[in-house]
């Protein structure tokens, strides 16, 4: 087992071990039992897919071309990322951490400017801007040569991308709704689009090792390159425009129910020329 593999496994079982803690401290109450009954099975789902797809066998596997690379990348951000954000790990984590260390924990973030790392303007702007810069030749063809780069990549990208969804499946103030949330993700379309295009249409290779990867395997080099371009911006750009109007319907219905609630129903009164308006007198 390499060094990466194992830190990671490592610090995978030790947060595994505060969540179960924090779970089962928390089913004490019965709201928090309720509240807690699906998420973890999301928890679990999540966590199963984002090792299959980044450890051995299968993790070196799609590494060897960028094609399949480009499906990596897109399953962390479109699959492992959502779900994680609708898992919401951190109440139950933090209750089986150990006091000390939740406590010294809460003062640090007291005096962090949090506020601003929670905004959906940060979290949109860290998601598109790590993006890009982990698919520039020099991150990428890095990310290749050095594990523990490449599973810093990863780390980037789940972890920005869990807090861009975080902002769309948190049950929080945060968590925003309406045309705001249309707008958050109708946004990101164009960077993810022209990322994918700049994979696409160049008459050259952007990654030396990569396409050096690419020719061990038999594969066309260039070929393998557009082909993981328009992985990256064909499933990218249809994800966000699907959730882009499944967002705008559930605006629609709310207004909807909004100017239904607002309509009284008013009793008919006696018609002109009714009896009723004389046996008074």
């Amino acid at each position: 087992m390499t060094l990466a593999l194992a830190l990671t496994a490592g610090i995978a079982v030790l947060f595994g071990w505060w969540y179960v803690r924090g779970l089962l401290s928390l089913r004490t109450h019965p709201q928090g039992r309720r509240a807690q009954r699906w998420r973890p099975w999301l928890l679990l789902v999540a966590v199963v897919i984002t090792v299959l797809v980044t450890a051995p066998p299968l993790g070196e596997l799609l590494e060897e071309r960028l094609s399949t690379h480009m499906v990596q990348h897109m399953i962390l951000i479109m699959v492992s990322a959502p779900l994680l954000a609708l898992a919401a790990p951190g109440r139950p984590l933090l209750a089986g951490m150990p006091r000390a260390l939740r406590a010294r924990l809460v003062r640090v973030a007291r005096r962090l400017p949090l506020g601003g790392l929670l905004t959906p303007h940060f979290a949109w702007a860290a998601h598109i801007a790590l993006l890009w810069a982990w698919h520039m030749p020099a991150a990428y063809d890095a990310a290749l040569r050095n594990e523990l780069v490449h599973y810093a990549e990863h780390a980037c990208f789940l972890g920005t991308a869990w807090l861009f969804w975080w902002h769309l499946a948190t049950v929080t103030r945060h968590r925003l709704r309406g045309p705001v949330a249309l707008l958050y993700v109708v946004a990101a379309v164009p960077p993810g689009a022209a990322l994918g295009a700049l994979l696409t249409f160049p008459d050259h290779p952007l990654y030396p090792l990569q396409a050096a990867h690419a020719l061990a395997a038999g594969v066309n080099p260039l070929t393998d390159q557009r082909i993981g371009g328009i992985v990256m911006w064909v499933p990218l750009d249809l994800a966000y425009m699907a959730l882009a109007v499944w967002l705008f319907l559930r605006w629609f219905r709310t207004l909807d129910r909004e100017q239904r609630s607002e309509v009284l129903p008013v009793e008919p009164g006696p018609l002109p020329g009714d009896p009723s308006l004389t046996r008074g007198r």
